[in-house]
């Protein structure tokens, strides 16, 4: 186990790659992609005794180029604030998500900044215009309707040292141990292959706690993806299928829809 993660933590090593551009700035172009299939890019530059982490207005602006205007919607705006308060980030000067840090909490930081992009475009990147809510907040309102206790947003630290944020833990309970539960909107291999190195990085902080990976089916899930959860014995389930899958999580046989 341990060397899955060393092998995935030298995959990021290797996949960086840095440009100084102007203005002081260094571009850390990243091994993983968008929903365009295009590399996540930072910007990093000294200030003073601290760096100044940045996307670049990059996050937001693929997905107005996309079709989706973060800002014509509160909702969207409330759920995008959510991701970077969770992620301890902020917006600066209209579309750039930014964060300032110290030289030695730099790599911690660095990451949380690629998950919290991560998330934004996973969350916001509806595939058809007629969904009206975001999918986290389906799977919420489904833990809620049926009386499963959860906590949202909980961070795990890893043992590489890093902080993952999974979108929600449900306590344990007689028939279930602790788990923690990730979310995917749009099933890729760059995203799944994401999710199972914080499953497996946490796994070796947090043994008695089990794992869940709830895929939205409604939009296209890519080849490999269920081979992938597989391979690392990670349970995962169709949406689509949530009132017959998720019964176990339930602390009574009653399923609402």
């Amino acid at each position: 186990m341990k060397d899955l993660v060393n092998s995935y933590v030298e995959w990021i090593r290797q996949g960086l790659k840095v440009t100084e551009v102007k203005g002081g700035w260094h571009e850390i172009v990243t091994p993983f992609l968008n929903h365009k299939n295009d590399m996540i890019e930072l910007y990093a530059k000294q200030d003073k005794d601290l760096i100044v982490l940045s996307d670049g207005g990059n996050t937001i602006n693929e997905l107005k180029l996309s079709g989706l205007d973060v800002d014509k919607s509160p909702k969207r705006i409330e759920e995008l604030n959510s991701i970077l308060r969770s992620f301890g980030l902020q917006r600066e000067s209209g579309r750039e998500i930014s964060v300032k840090t110290d030289k030695k909490r730099f790599p911690e930081v660095k990451h949380r900044l690629i998950q919290a992009i991560l998330s934004i475009d996973d969350m916001f990147m509806l595939s058809e215009p007629k969904i009206k809510s975001f999918f986290v907040e389906d799977v919420s309102d489904f833990f809620e309707l049926n009386d499963i206790i959860f906590v949202k947003d909980t961070l795990f630290t890893g043992k590489s040292g890093f902080t993952h944020k999974f979108d929600f833990t449900l306590p344990k309970i007689k028939k279930r141990h602790e788990t923690a539960v990730k979310v995917i909107n749009n099933p890729r291999k760059d995203s799944v292959g994401n999710v199972i190195w914080m499953i497996e990085d946490t796994r070796l902080t947090r043994p008695n706690t089990d794992s869940l990976v709830i895929l939205n089916d409604d939009n296209e899930i890519a080849g490999g993806v269920y081979e992938a959860l597989e391979k690392y014995n990670i349970t995962s389930l169709n949406w689509s299928n949530r009132n017959t899958e998720l019964k176990d999580l339930l602390p009574s046989p009653l399923i609402n829809n």
